[in-house]
C-alpha cells in the first residue's frame, strides 16, 4: 500500500495522529530455530524486535543494533518544548506496519515569521524511526517555508540541526531535545540572521574561510552540493547544513559538522547586532 505523505502545509494548525500511540512495550529477544534433531538452537548474532503487548515480531536485527523506541524520541521533543513559551504545538504522528515505523512532525506556528514578502518560515522538527530496517533514524530540526498565499510549500526547508543515523552505537536522544530547545528559544534572532544572509551575495573567499575547519572529505562533499539561485550566504548555508543533517553516517558526525558550519558562517558572514547563535552542543 502506498505510504500516505506527511503534508506540512495542510496540517499547519492541526494535530493528526494516525495509528498512534507509539508507546507500546518492545524488547529485543534471542532468535532460535528447531534443528534437525528437534532441539532448539540459538541463531548467533541475531535478535528479534518483538512487541511485548502482542507478541508480534517486527524485525530481525544484528546484535549490534541500538534500540531506540518511538516514545523516547517523542518524549525528547515534549521535554524540550515543555518549558518554552512556544504557543500551541500541533503535530502529526503516524505509526504503521504494526508499529514498526513511526513518523512525526511537530510544528510551531506561533513562532512563524516572514523572511521576505510572501515567504513565511515556520519552525518544526521531523522524526522518523523504524524497528524493521526500512529507514534509518532521522531527526530534522529547522523550519519549512511558505512562499505563496495559498500556503503551497516552496523553497524547501531550512536546516539547523539533526541527523540521519543507523541503529548502531550511541544515539544522542537527549541532545536532540537540547538542540531543539536552543533553536526555538533563539528563533527570533535566528530569523533576523537568515534575513540578513538572504541579502548577502555569496562571497566564495568568505565561504572558503567559513568552512576551513571542515574535514577534507566532508568539505569536498559540501562544496559539491547545488546552491539554489540566487547564490547568497543563506543558500550556501542551507546547502551545507542539509549535507550535514542528511548525508552523513552518524549523529556525532552530523552534530560536529553543524557546529563547525554554524560557527564558521557566523564568523565570516556576521550580523553585528546579534550574538553567536551556534546550536548548543
Amino acid at each position: 500500500m502506498p505510504r500516505t505523505p506527511v503534508d506540512l502545509s495542510s496540517h499547519l494548525n492541526l494535530t493528526v495522529e494516525r495509528g498512534h500511540p507509539g508507546d507500546f512495550p518492545t524488547s529485543l529477544r534471542p532468535v532460535a530455530y528447531v534443528a534437525a534433531d528437534t532441539s532448539f538452537k540459538t541463531l548467533p548474532n541475531r535478535l528479534a524486535v518483538v512487541r511485548d503487548d502482542t507478541g508480534e515480531v517486527l524485525s530481525l536485527v544484528s546484535d549490534r543494533y541500538t534500540f531506540i523506541s518511538h516514545q523516547q524520541l517523542l518524549d525528547a521533543v515534549e521535554l524540550a518544548i515543555a518549558s518554552l513559551d512556544a504557543g500551541p504545538v500541533p503535530r502529526g504522528i503516524y505509526v504503521d506496519r504494526q508499529g514498526a515505523r513511526m513518523r512525526a512532525v511537530f510544528k510551531f506556528p506561533a513562532l512563524s515569521q516572514a523572511l521576505a514578502a510572501q515567504d513565511e518560515i515556520c519552525p518544526c522538527v521531523k522524526i522518523v524511526n523504524t524497528y524493521d530496517g526500512t529507514s534509518r533514524i532521522s531527526v530534522s530540526i529547522g523550519a519549512f517555508r511558505f512562499v505563496c498565499t495559498n500556503l503551497a510549500v516552496g523553497g524547501g526547508g531550512v536546516f539547523a540541526g539533526g541527523f540521519v543515523s543507523i541503529h548502531a552505537g550511541e544515539i544522542p536522544v537527549a541532545e536532540v531535545g537540547q538542540r531543539l530547545a536552543g533553536y526555538l528559544s533563539g528563533f527570533d534572532a535566528i530569523v533576523a540572521m537568515y534575513r540578513t544572509w538572504m541579502t548577502m551575495p555569496l562571497d566564495l573567499a568568505k565561504l572558503s574561510r567559513a568552512l576551513r575547519q571542515i574535514p577534507d572529505h566532508h568539505l569536498q562533499n559540501i562544496l559539491a552540493q547545488p546552491v539554489p539561485k540566487p547564490a547568497t550566504a543563506f543558500s550556501a548555508y542551507n546547502a551545507a547544513t542539509a549535507y550535514a543533517t542528511h548525508q552523513t553516517r552518524s549523529a556525532s558526525v552530523a552534530f560536529k559538522l553543524l557546529d563547525l558550519i554554524n560557527s564558521g558562517f557566523q564568523e565570516e558572514f556576521p550580523v553585528p547586532e546579534l550574538s553567536s547563535l551556534t546550536t548548543p552542543a
